[in-house]
């Protein structure tokens, strides 16, 4: 008999010690969600200044605090005022129970709860449906003890603190002592404590008037930040520590603030500046708008993100393809009146509507043309840029392929502020693309909050310093440009800024080698800007901003200079032909020859009757004799010989132009010209009928008419043809 009775004893221990362990670690969903539920959290800047709470639903603050992070003397008077035998019983104070009932028998009344800590969160995890009943009260003793099987004494009372409503959209103790009493839970003086213990009994009679205002610095960054969490489906972690600066952020609003101001009557309303770190790829400065509360502007649209034309600010990204296809700084691009494509005539224009002939490729970057720009990317082809700039992280641009045109080659696509300013610091970071990162490097609390994208190499190293020798080069600049002070730095820097159509929207991207920079400004009303009040306005913000980053850095002066690239070296050329120099050459300039080749002499200078003239290649022959040149050829001298074959030069064969109906038929001409041919006299022939014969300078003016056309020139025994289409 008694070895049945220990039998049945040792059967009883372990059948309750199966039981125990099975509560203790299989999972519970519900629990499990409840303890990974989303709480307010507490975001940080770079210098671990508070800028930000977030609010829940409906506005609720719920922070979380680890509880050797809260307050001892708010523990003890929780553990005072709600369950004194806390650490003492299983979920379930008997004791509480049967005093409880001899109190509320003895008052006719329910004068006295037995509810425990325990049977309290149990309530929270698992709310209540409907009224308390003898049943109700039951379930929530049972999950009590179930609690305290599945939980330690302290992980029960932590999640107690973190999660106890305080009414008036607080919960947990964190929250409270902050909304309540403008402190932290670790800072409350012991009459704070008590009375923060009371207010969850009856939190209208016992909640002093909340005080504390919420810290809502850099709302445009925050904001993208806890939208990236929620794409990538993470729970935020309760603390944050974000990379960028908030006082440089506000320092960057009220810099845009300033020229808005200045500006206003210009319609400018809106302006986004963001920056990065080079080394790391830490957002610094994001600021979204000038003011987030400026809502006659609709200050809440963020506009490091908002997709807009970067105009010229892109075109650093195609001459750096174009050097490593085939391109050289050698190079001379020509900036003459000149249309590309055959379905559908495109023809660019200057930003001041001239033509400056043959242009090198440092003094056609430097300056922003915009026709040596369309051109790189007629040479090179607009699926393998599209590509690169697939590379660069322009994802804006996916799917907008069947749309877009040569006018890519000047920012005619809408991309981001960011985007652009991640692109941009790949010259200044030997050719390497970052990954964005927008919390602080050492975090260790969560997600990094970075962006999917690898650091990735996008150019040649080489090709990167060559683009940061020309864009630092004033003299280059100056053709476009002039001298523009703002760009004169005590410290290595590039700069590129942009408009585009219409003035719609003006962007200055500028960069140092440890920082890199962007400002956009416009208005997100879609409004022409009025004026041309032109890219130096974000420039000079762009400046001060990297002004101030150099400062912070103790750098300035004694920063190290750009790279030099290894494979290149400086030789000097003719500053117009970009060849070896010639004993006439007038002006002769240092430029990048990569190391092997062999330049031509110069043979568009020669020397007649002591003077020095120019020979210009045939593509060049009608700028040189237009109103636009302004060099010492006359069209006889640049007509002495003609040893180039005979071209018609415009329209290029297969284009396409569209007539309009509603204009009259004669100012709807076409302008046809060609160089070369042995004569000094052409005929030019549309449809097999003469038009007419032209002499030095091929050029005839000829009506629009729809349908196919072809046009023959002769020149002597020599003969160029054609064909265009009219719709």
């Amino acid at each position: 008999m008694k070895f049945r009775k220990r039998h049945y004893f040792l059967f009883a221990i372990v059948i309750a010690a199966a039981f125990f362990c099975i509560i203790r670690f299989c999972p519970d969903k519900t629990l499990t969600a409840f303890m990974n539920r989303q709480y307010s959290t507490r975001f940080y800047d770079t210098n671990s200044n508070l800028i930000y709470i977030m609010p829940l639903e409906d506005g609720l603050r719920r922070e979380y605090y680890q509880l050797k992070d809260i307050s001892p003397e708010l523990v003890r008077s929780f553990i005072q005022e709600e369950d004194k035998n806390f650490y003492r019983h299983c979920g379930i104070d008997f004791l509480s129970i049967i005093r409880a009932l001899v109190q509320n028998r003895r008052a006719g009344r329910i004068v006295s709860g037995a509810s425990t800590i325990t049977m309290q969160l149990s309530r929270i995890i698992w709310p209540r449906k409907g009224k308390a009943t003898v049943t109700t009260k039951a379930k929530e003793a049972v999950r009590a003890v179930y609690l305290e099987i599945k939980l330690s004494k302290d992980e029960i009372l932590e999640l107690y603190l973190n999660s106890v409503p305080f009414g008036f959209q607080v919960e947990g103790v964190v929250s409270a002592a902050r909304s309540f009493f403008s402190t932290d839970a670790f800072s409350l003086t012991p009459e704070q404590c008590a009375a923060l213990a009371k207010i969850p009994r009856r939190p209208t009679e016992f909640a002093p008037q909340k005080t504390y205002s919420y810290p809502a610095r850099c709302p445009h960054f925050v904001a993208h930040v806890i939208e990236s969490y929620k794409r990538r489906g993470e729970v935020i972690p309760p603390d944050v520590t974000l990379s960028v600066d908030s006082a440089l952020t506000e320092y960057a609003e009220l810099l845009i603030q300033q020229r808005l101001e200045e500006y206003k009557e210009a319609r400018i309303h809106n302006g986004a500046a963001f920056a990065i770190n080079n080394k790391t790829g830490e957002v610094l400065i994001w600021a979204g708008n000038a003011s987030f509360h400026d809502s006659s502007h609709a200050g809440q649209i963020d506009g490091v993100t908002v997709k807009n034309q970067p105009g010229s600010s892109m075109k650093p990204f195609l001459y750096a393809l174009a050097l490593e296809r085939g391109f050289s700084p050698t190079s001379v691009l020509p900036d003459i009146q000149q249309d590309f494509g055959s379905d559908g005539v495109y023809v660019p224009l200057n930003f001041n509507n001239r033509y400056n002939g043959p242009v090198r490729f440092r003094v056609a970057l430097a300056s922003s043309l915009n026709i040596p720009a369309v051109y790189l990317l007629h040479q090179i082809g607009l699926p393998e840029y599209m590509e690169q700039l697939y590379k660069l992280g322009f994802d804006s641009l996916k799917g907008t392929e069947k749309g877009t045109g040569l006018s890519l080659a000047l920012g005619s696509s809408e991309v981001t502020l960011e985007e652009m300013v991640r692109a941009f610091s790949v010259f200044v970071n030997n050719g390497v693309l970052l990954d964005i990162r927008y919390t602080k490097l050492m975090e260790t609390n969560g997600n990094s909050g970075s962006t999917t994208k690898k650091p990735v190499r996008v150019y040649q190293k080489d090709t990167a310093h060559i683009m940061c020798d020309i864009l630092t080069d004033e003299s280059a600049r100056s053709l476009g440009f002039g001298h523009a002070s703002v760009f004169d730095t005590p410290y290595p820097s590039i700069f590129k800024t942009g408009t585009s159509n219409q003035f719609q929207n003006i962007i200055a991207l500028g960069a140092t080698p440890e920082y890199t920079a962007g400002v956009w400004m416009g208005n997100f009303e879609g409004q022409t800007v009025i004026g041309q009040t032109g890219s130096s306005i974000p420039a000079k913000v762009v400046r001060a901003l990297l002004d101030e980053l150099v400062k912070q850095n103790n750098s300035g002066t004694t920063a190290a200079a750009f790279r030099q690239p290894t494979h290149y070296h400086k030789r000097r050329v003719c500053a117009l032909s970009g060849m070896q120099p010639a004993d006439c050459c007038p002006s002769v300039v240092e430029e990048y020859v990569k190391d092997g080749e062999q330049l031509a002499v110069c043979n568009w200078h020669y020397a007649e009757n002591g003077r020095i003239k120019i020979r210009y290649p045939s593509e060049y022959q009608h700028w040189a004799d237009s109103a636009n040149f302004l060099g010492n050829s006359s069209a006889e001298e640049n007509k002495n010989e003609r040893n180039t074959a005979l071209t018609i030069t415009y329209p290029r064969n297969g284009a396409v132009f569209v007539y309009d109906a509603s204009l009259p038929s004669h100012v709807q001409a076409l302008v046809v010209t060609a160089v070369g041919g042995e004569s000094r006299n052409a005929t030019l022939y549309v449809d097999g009928s003469p038009v007419g014969t032209a002499s030095n300078v091929f050029r005839w003016n000829i009506p629009l008419s729809p349908g196919d056309h072809t046009l023959a020139v002769t020149c002597g025994t020599e003969k160029a043809e054609s064909y265009f289409k009219v719709k």
